[in-house]
């Protein structure tokens, strides 16, 4: 059965394209779009079995926290959900979220690995990102994903939503071909790229 969780002010869309909107207007390099994920796109990236089932996800660049509430609404009730924001603004909206799941984090993913273990976690059984590979330099594109491999447990799960498909540069090596899906009624139109990773042996 799904975590029942009570909506904060910050989880409307209204309000979450309004933080999204101020910080892209501080840091548009940064911010990947000016509008918040549509309800389309984070229903399809948390309503999985492997999102159900998993003791640990983490999230990377969850924005202003609409695919965090559909994620802890689809996870268990004793499972644990990382999300790591880069951006002040948007780190200051996700901490408004209450849920003794969620463990909000400003900070970068590539310092991943260092992340976890400051908050006494190792390994994650999904990984979700909307970091905008196509943006950021190769070398962090590259460290990232790594990282990513490091601490995704094997047979788990990496979730990517992105506008373009850079990121296949960093992870095909890693994991493989993905599983994709376009996702149409979001502003702009996303792919989501799902690996599994391989089990060891």
């Amino acid at each position: 059965m799904a975590f029942t969780l009570e909506r904060p002010l910050a989880s409307t869309y209204t309000r979450r394209a309004a933080c999204v909107f101020k910080a892209w207007l501080k840091q548009p390099t940064q911010v990947a779009t000016i509008f918040p994920s549509s309800v389309f796109l984070t229903e399809r990236i948390a309503r999985r079995d492997c999102v159900r089932s998993a003791d640990t996800v983490v999230e990377l660049g969850p924005g202003a926290g609409g695919t965090t509430l559909a994620l802890l609404e689809s996870m268990k009730p004793d499972a644990r959900l990382l999300a790591v924001e880069k951006t002040p603004d948007l780190a200051d909206a996700l901490a408004e979220i209450e849920d003794p799941r969620l463990t909000s984090r400003l900070g970068d993913a590539a310092d991943l690995i260092e992340i976890l273990r400051a908050h006494d976690l190792t390994k994650a059984d999904v990984i979700v990102s909307g970091i905008p590979f196509s943006s950021i330099p190769r070398a962090t594109a590259k460290r990232i994903s790594r990282s990513i491999d490091d601490v995704l447990t094997p047979g788990g799960t990496f979730i990517a939503y992105q506008l373009r498909d850079d990121i296949l540069h960093f992870t095909r090596p890693l994991f493989g071909t993905p599983h994709t899906q376009f996702v149409m009624r979001n502003l702009p139109p996303l792919r989501i790229f799902t690996w599994t990773k391989r089990l060891q042996g």
